[in-house]
């Protein structure tokens, strides 16, 4: 296989494969498990789930970068995805004794496995595709995860009342199986292994990366731009599960077709970005989407929107964001050199995630009192400082190394 022509599919199903199932099993417990803890218990149920399939990245992404460093990264991709299938296992055996511990527990371990081949799997986008192919690769991958988000939120929302747990626990597992599968066909040209400097200690590595990142003009600035971006995400999904069974009073099925809007916009927003990369100026159609997911936030808390209307507002919104974060994903890749970037991705995601698992607490807060309509206006005014971070931040989309 010729380098020049890059063979992307086992990757990218790969990691939409992994997606699906995480976003699968997650969803799936927030629509199922609230029955086995009663309904008072929803908001704080949601969050827990949300919460711990990303507070792993905080405590093991020093760790999943090394291991990006000093092994194949082709081999991490695929011995995560083995580990994939007995975690499937015990996320079956939950649904069919409805242990709420035993599928928290499982969402855990996915979150695990999810972080510590994380930087590998972006990592191998520069080495399958090369230089010229960075901004094309990441589109795609972002593609397919939102695809896995939207099929593997809206398989949870329609089987969640209709198949029973041994029917949920088979597909669980098939779908783990082919993902182990298919990385074994990842075909890559990988730099030469190296000697990892960085600690593996989770906050001293934060405390290092951030020192080490400003050897890269203004790599700092777009972790903080994409952090801020996963905190959104985080929050409006939590949001939503709620907002639209509560306040607008849909079923869990129409609830999952607005999550599935939100998800299909992002992933066209994602395919659109890495498809026009380099013909257009990022400096200007960036804030113009963030500035556009602000708008749509403030629109849902001063305007009184459901149905159709609802759906497809949140169908825009997805696409903006995923005009927003695909340049910022390729900037990380174009910006550090070799196998350095190993742990430069496990630093955006130790940082994403804690913006993500903050997110968890904040929306835990502001729905307290029951005023979910709340978070929308918060999260307008976040995007539009961000605006204004984006605009003002010098070098975000600068190649220029200085090492």
């Amino acid at each position: 296989m010729k380098h020049n022509t890059p063979r992307w599919w086992p990757l990218l199903t790969t990691n939409f494969l992994g997606v699906f199932n995480d976003n699968y099993l997650k969803t799936l417990t927030c629509f199922i498990a609230v029955a086995w803890v009663g309904t008072h218990y929803e908001g704080p149920l949601v969050s827990l789930a949300a919460g711990l399939l990303v507070f792993p990245y905080v405590f093991f992404s020093p760790l999943a970068g090394r291991w990006a460093v000093v092994y194949n990264k082709i081999k991490v991709v695929r011995i995560a995805k083995a580990a994939e299938i007995p975690i499937m296992l015990l996320a079956s055996i939950g649904f069919l004794t409805k242990s709420v511990w035993l599928v928290m527990t499982s969402i855990l371990l996915m979150g695990v496995q999810s972080c510590l081949f994380s930087p590998s799997k972006y990592g191998l986008i520069r080495d399958i595709g090369g230089e010229e192919k960075i901004a094309y690769g990441t589109g795609n991958m972002e593609t397919v995860s939102f695809l896995g988000m939207i099929l593997g939120t809206m398989s949870a929302s329609f089987f969640a009342g209709t198949v029973p747990a041994l029917g949920l626990a088979v597909m669980f597992l098939f779908i783990a199986v082919t993902g182990y599968f298919t990385s074994k066909h990842i075909v890559a040209k990988e730099p030469v292994t190296e000697e990892s400097k960085e600690t593996v200690r989770p906050f001293l590595f934060l405390f290092q990366s951030v020192k080490n990142a400003r050897s890269y003009r203004g790599l700092n600035q777009v972790v903080i731009a994409l952090s801020v971006f996963w905190f959104v995400a985080g929050m409006i999904q939590m949001t939503l599960l709620i907002y639209c069974r509560r306040i607008l009073d849909m079923t869990d099925f129409q609830t999952g077709l607005v999550l599935t809007a939100a998800a299909v916009g992002t992933g066209a927003g994602c395919f659109l970005s890495g498809l026009v990369s380099g013909k257009w100026n990022n400096r200007i159609v960036v804030p113009l989407c963030s500035l556009g997911i602000a708008f749509a936030f403030l629109s849902v808390y001063f305007f009184s929107l459901s149905g159709f209307w609802f759906g497809l507002l949140f169908f825009i919104t997805g696409l903006l964001c995923g005009l927003y974060k695909v340049p910022f994903d390729a900037a990380i890749i174009g910006k550090v050199p070799g196998r350095r970037l190993g742990p430069m991705l496990a630093y955006a995601n130790q940082m994403s995630f804690l913006f993500i698992l903050a997110a968890s607490g904040v929306f835990a807060i502001l729905t307290k009192n029951g005023n979910t309509a709340a978070v929308f206006l918060f999260l307008g005014v976040l995007m539009a400082a961000t605006t204004l971070f984006v605009v003002f931040s010098k070098y975000l989309w600068s190649r220029n190394q200085e090492i």
